[in-house]
């Protein structure tokens, strides 16, 4: 894996998990810091992990190959197994952070 050191491992494993279950369904994966897009529609694990957790804060964009916005999730960083603190009310959104803790 490619998150940074300083991110916890329950983080990661979180975090890890929504990336994992975005890119199998077919998602391209925005991540913006706080600061900037950091990446943008990027299906390349390592470069997204690698970007997660720059800030206190991350929000993950997921896109249809073609385009279309699916959702966001935004993550607060240092909470643990609260790392997702809100994301996009629909369906796609719930299934990816679904079932994850």
């Amino acid at each position: 894996m490619a998150f940074p050191q300083h991110m916890n491992r329950t983080e990661q494993r979180i975090v890890g998990a929504i990336i994992r279950k975005a890119l199998k369904v077919g998602y391209l994966v925005s991540v913006y810091d706080g600061e900037e897009w950091a990446l943008v529609k990027s299906t390349n694990y390592e470069a997204i992990t690698a970007e997660v957790a720059a800030t206190d804060a991350t929000t993950l964009r997921f896109r249809l190959s073609g385009g279309d916005s699916v959702g966001t999730v935004f993550l607060v960083h240092g909470n643990d197994e609260d790392v997702v603190c809100d994301h996009s009310d629909n369906e796609a959104m719930t299934f990816l952070v679904g079932g994850i803790a």
